[in-house]
């Protein structure tokens, strides 16, 4: 097998020069200014542990909220191509407390984070418009000045995020079905399988209702899911009923998950005895 071309290779964490600086940074303010000085994110890693790093060294040392930091790093390009193992590690590591969780994730159901901050402190070395026009109107950048950016999270972060916030407030289902329904198609379906994956904290006919939304979803992992659902409900033979009408076949192929056989302590005897 060919070895990837040099520009596709992706450098070691000692190797990285992105990392080596982001790390030298003490205190939240300086990152977060970092990362929206940088609207790409450098080049891209798929080494989620850098983010969790990097929010690990730095958690409360600043004025901006720790959740607002974690926000910045799932949404850089960088990791943009491993986010649902971020978020899963973020969410898993005990580094932000489970305010920052809930924050993060009603930040992840908007339809996009709007962040409005002052221009030079993002960019205080000042903007340079290159224009030559005598006639071209002025623009004094001061401490007045404010900038805006946009980021929009990534399906998987709509479906941690849909999950952690039914599992929070089971009563909000509804508002979750609305809000999360506003969103584009792809955005709108990871959500909806976020809630799938939290039915189990709602009543049996909201979760009925969950089911049948799943099922007339356009997206197979997420009809998949809602056969998981289904079968806890009304029984294997139900859901595999169901799952042989559909159009798709990795869903046609959907089967019960089984579950792990319980080992036979008198099995264990008997092996020991017999090499005793």
């Amino acid at each position: 097998m060919w070895p990837e071309p040099p520009w596709l290779e992706e450098p070691s964490r000692d190797e990285d020069p992105t990392i080596a600086e982001l790390s030298a940074i003490e205190d939240t303010d300086e990152l977060c200014r970092r990362l929206l000085e940088s609207a790409w994110g450098w080049r891209s890693s798929s080494r989620c542990a850098e983010a969790i790093d990097l929010l690990a060294r730095v958690r409360g040392t600043g004025t901006l909220p720790d959740a607002f930091l974690a926000m910045l790093l799932c949404t850089c390009d960088r990791w943009g191509r491993v986010t649902a193992k971020l978020i899963a590690a973020i969410d898993g590591s005990g580094i932000l407390t489970d305010a920052d969780l809930d924050e993060l994730a009603e930040s992840f159901l908007s339809e996009e984070v709007v962040i409005e901050y002052p221009f030079l402190w993002a960019c205080p070395q000042g903007l340079d418009l290159g224009s030559s026009d005598e006639g071209a109107p002025d623009f004094v950048v001061d401490e007045n000045t404010m900038a805006k950016t946009r980021r929009r999270p990534e399906p998987p972060l709509r479906r941690w995020a849909a999950a952690r916030a039914l599992r929070h407030d089971p009563g909000r289902l509804d508002d979750l079905l609305a809000s999360t329904g506003a969103l584009a198609p792809r955005h709108r379906e990871a959500a909806l399988q976020g809630l799938l994956d939290a039915a189990d904290v709602v009543e049996e006919g909201e979760r009925r209702r969950l089911v049948r939304r799943g099922l007339r979803c356009s997206v197979g992992s997420v009809r998949r899911s809602a056969l998981d659902r289904l079968c806890e409900l009304d029984g294997p033979d139900a859901a595999l009923r169901r799952a042989r009408t559909d159009g798709n076949q990795a869903v046609r192929a959907w089967r019960p998950a089984t579950p792990a056989p319980t080992p036979d302590p008198r099995g264990a005897e008997r092996a020991s005895g017999s090499r005793a």
